[in-house]
């Protein structure tokens, strides 16, 4: 039995998504309040005689701003299910919802190793395209670090660490840093951190506003960190804990932070709280290309590295075209950079 759920009755949907093993923050109604420029619905698949809840879907609408009366769907890291039955269930009963509401695409991007043939196999039966791209084109990063927290304590979880990374957290805690817990309040001192760091590495960072909608939509799973010098913010990171997995989502330093190692005691602490409040791994999101020396942004695949972080590649972003001729052509434009 598949059921519609909406924001405000997602009680239910919320506790399955925060107990699953693949359970993931953006999977609940806790990510619709944040994304509010993108309507959010979910759908439920209960078992027909107990009433026992087997699978759950939460969906964002997104509408073109160049093509009026054009919109997808998208399951960022959905469906959360365990077997084949349910995931086709999830997918038809959204595919004709996206459908009766004129979309042209449902797209999902699950948490499920690319070595999965099985599922890969499955999802290609069922008409999704698998987009393995490995750089940071897809709307969720592919490739990943994680690190397992189970049984570990502060001197365990350092022992993982590489020589280096050991070294520069300790000089980090013995200097003149420190750390503290942030909220809406710092978000001008972030912003400006995150604009020089996204100078240096050449992103556009996401407006304070967005900042605000995060804090406020995730409430305490997420959790704004600052290291101070003498009282000024040097460098700042964000962290979602939900699901037993803390997520890291945003750092961003200045160069008086860097040359005190600021982003490795910021890791440390959020590794550290992750411990202290019984999650299982800690997520650094992503990374661009192979895990290889010769890869020319291994780099932050070192950093991720030396916290005894784990290589992972998910199996990608799925598309499931509902109308086929626009979407080659929304896609086409997509590829010579028509933004939308």
């Amino acid at each position: 039995m598949i059921e519609q759920i909406r924001l405000e009755q997602a009680q239910a949907l919320d506790a399955f998504v925060q107990a699953h093993p693949r359970g993931h923050f953006m999977q609940s109604s806790l990510w619709g309040r944040v994304k509010q420029g993108w309507p959010w619905t979910a759908f439920l698949l209960q078992d027909e005689r107990t009433g026992e809840i087997r699978g759950s879907l939460a969906l964002l609408r997104h509408d073109l701003r160049h093509l009026p009366g054009c919109c997808f769907f998208y399951a960022p890291r959905g469906p959360i299910c365990d077997d084949a039955a349910s995931f086709r269930a999830l997918v038809e009963a959204a595919a004709g919802y996206a459908r009766a509401h004129g979309a042209y695409l449902l797209r999902i991007d699950p948490e499920i190793s690319e070595t999965d043939t099985g599922f890969a196999a499955l999802a290609a039966k069922m008409g999704f395209h698998i987009n393995q791209a490995q750089d940071f084109s897809l709307f969720q990063p592919r490739l990943c670090y994680l690190s397992d927290l189970r049984g570990k304590d502060a001197q365990s979880l350092q022992a993982g660490y590489r020589r280096s990374t050991r070294s520069n957290i300790r000089k980090a805690l013995r200097g003149p840093l420190t750390v503290r817990r942030g909220d809406r309040d710092d978000l001008p001192a972030f912003c400006r951190m995150m604009a020089k760091t996204g100078a240096k590495n050449g992103f556009t960072p996401r407006p304070r506003s967005y900042f605000q909608a995060l804090l406020d939509g995730l409430g305490a799973h997420a959790r704004l960190y600052l290291a101070e010098l003498s009282g000024r913010p040097v460098a700042a990171a964000i962290s979602v804990i939900y699901a037993r997995t803390c997520s890291f989502c945003y750092g961003c330093s200045e160069e008086a932070g860097d040359k005190l190692h600021a982003n490795e005691l910021l890791q440390w602490e959020m590794q550290n709280e992750a411990i202290a409040l019984g999650c299982e791994r800690f997520d650094f999101r992503g990374v661009e290309g192979p895990p290889e020396e010769s890869n020319p942004h291994y780099g932050l695949h070192r950093y991720k590295q030396g916290f005894g972080a784990a290589f992972t590649a998910w199996i990608g972003q799925l598309d499931l075209p509902l109308r086929p001729l626009l979407y080659t052509l929304v896609e086409h434009l997509a590829v010579h950079r028509f933004h939308f």
